[in-house]
């Protein structure tokens, strides 16, 4: 009986042993930054085996980097595997944009260049992500922050099929993209939430409701949250209801 104990308890100390090691591997997979793709990112894969797996890729905004809403992930679904781009664009230490700021017809716009690069390169980080991951590519989402959620309009409406859903806080439709918005059969599967807060002064509210209305006039049916109070900023109401849309799909 003594040996049979001892024997369990070895087995139980080495499956505990594999336990933390596992642990181990998944919080240096968390925090390593991946450099190999078209952008630079870290990566939260669900535990469990291989398999393909949905995906939310997260797009910051200005002047922050890719750890700053990769702090959300403990807060989204477990079934997603969750990926945090840094934009290329670099203003400072650990401080980077997708593009320059400008004003067009007295309204936010940015530096076309610049969009229209970061556009193209997010689009090829998402192919880039599929192919090394094996992502399941009709279950790709983008979840943005003020310029990341105004890139997460600029990708999944310029191309079809990509993207099954964007999540767009505090973001706009830029006056300067929507030449080249139209309806099409290709854009009716995407699945769109919005969140915005009513006191938001950087980017104020009415640009979420002029995206809202633009949308709705390319007969999507975007799910539309407004905040009291809520500034430049996810609150615990808005991600609760992002947390909810994403359980729906």
């Amino acid at each position: 009986m003594k040996v049979l104990l001892r024997v369990i308890g070895f087995i139980v100390a080495a499956l505990l042993a594999t336990s933390v090691r596992a642990q181990d591997a998944n919080r240096d997979q968390d925090s390593r930054l991946h450099s190999a793709l078209s952008l630079q990112y870290l990566v939260h894969l669900p535990a469990g085996p291989a398999k393909h797996w949905p995906v939310i890729i997260l797009l910051h905004g200005k002047g922050s980097n890719e750890q700053d809403l990769y702090a959300l992930r403990g807060s989204l679904p477990r079934r997603y595997a969750i990926v945090s781009a840094r934009a290329p664009y670099k203003l400072g230490d650990q401080s980077y944009q997708w593009f320059e700021g400008t004003q067009a017809n007295h309204r936010l716009d940015g530096n076309p260049q610049e969009l229209a690069m970061s556009r193209a390169r997010i689009s090829r980080f998402v192919d880039e992500l599929v192919k090394e991951y094996g992502f399941d590519k009709d279950q790709v989402y983008l979840v943005g922050f003020s310029q990341g959620a105004i890139m997460s309009y600029q990708v999944a409406l310029s191309e079809p099929g990509k993207i099954k859903g964007i999540g767009v806080m505090s973001g706009a439709i830029f006056s300067s993209f929507m030449p080249l918005l139209k309806p099409s059969p290709q854009l009716a599967h995407l699945r769109i939430f919005i969140s915005h807060g009513e006191d938001d002064a950087w980017i104020p509210l009415t640009y979420g409701e002029d995206a809202n209305k633009l949308l709705l006039g390319l007969h999507l049916t975007p799910e539309f949250h407004v905040y009291p109070g809520m500034q430049h900023e996810i609150n615990q109401d808005a991600l609760r209801d992002l947390v909810i849309w994403l359980q729906k799909s």
